[in-house]
């Protein structure tokens, strides 16, 4: 949704309803140029998403993923060649984001590791059981595996690049279940091709749908899904009745009830 679209709307339209989480696909300070609402909706599938960023960060721990390739191929691996598989209950959460989706990743985790480290510019309040840093660096070289679930913008554009990978720890995880411009993937191709990570899932890329020939694609030790962390039977039919529901609540001048504003009321 460029500035020209949003420019060239009628006097009829009232606001902007995105069905869905991330912003990046609607120019909010055009939005708030032409003065148009736009509603967004953050919570409509936290814990399908919480769920995948959780399955993936287990299977990959586990070397699932290795193990299930291998024994396709006809090989029989034995486990201490499988994969780097250390006791998780030794081990150091990380996470990039700690709104809904990150929080309630960190209490699906939490009875599998040792602690959790999070990291999110934006909380000002303590949640249990996780030590805040607002050092990234040091959240990258303490934990074992990481997962991310933070806004996608300017800021934090490849906010993981080669230099952020080379920080981690040799053997580590990284999960991302976000927006894919939050990591340089050919940074990420490199860190697991070299063997520096032991694995990382994506369920979102810089560039989507994902090429056909993309490189990444076939680079090893990499979990993907395309774009899915969102979807259940129930939150599908879920994000249309409340972006809907808000969208008529706003136009008649009633509360929103389910989602927030990205830009407005105006």
């Amino acid at each position: 949704m460029t500035e020209e679209k949003i420019s060239q709307m009628p006097e009829s339209v009232k606001c902007i309803s995105r069905l869905g989480v991330g912003l990046d696909s609607i120019d909010l300070v055009a939005a708030a140029k032409y003065k148009l609402p736009v509603i967004f909706q953050p919570t409509y599938a936290y814990n399908e998403v919480a769920n995948h960023a959780a399955a993936m960060a287990l299977a990959l721990h586990r070397g699932i993923y290795q193990a299930t390739t291998t024994t396709q191929d006809g090989k029989w691996i034995p486990a201490t060649q499988i994969a780097e598989i250390t006791s998780l209950q030794d081990s150091t959460l990380g996470v990039i984001g700690c709104g809904r989706i990150g929080q309630t990743f960190i209490k699906k985790m939490q009875p599998f590791v040792k602690d959790v480290i999070g990291f999110d510019p934006a909380v000002t309040e303590a949640i249990p059981g996780v030590t805040m840093t607002k050092n990234l660096d040091e959240l990258l070289t303490k934990c074992k595996v990481i997962s991310m679930h933070a806004p996608y913008m300017p800021s934090t554009h490849h906010m993981i690049g080669k230099r952020e990978l080379a920080l981690m720890q040799k053997g580590s995880i990284l999960v991302n279940v976000s927006r894919g411009g939050l990591i340089d993937e050919s940074a990420l191709m490199e860190a697991l091709e070299s063997g520096h990570l032991d694995g990382a899932g994506l369920d979102v890329f810089e560039k989507e749908p994902l090429a056909e020939d993309a490189p990444i694609r076939k680079t090893k030790n990499l979990l993907l899904s395309p774009h899915i962390a969102w979807y259940s039977k129930s939150s599908g039919p879920r994000l249309v009745e409340w972006g809907l529901m808000d969208a008529v609540n706003f136009i008649t001048k009633q509360t929103i009830s389910n989602g927030k504003f990205a830009a407005g009321p105006f």
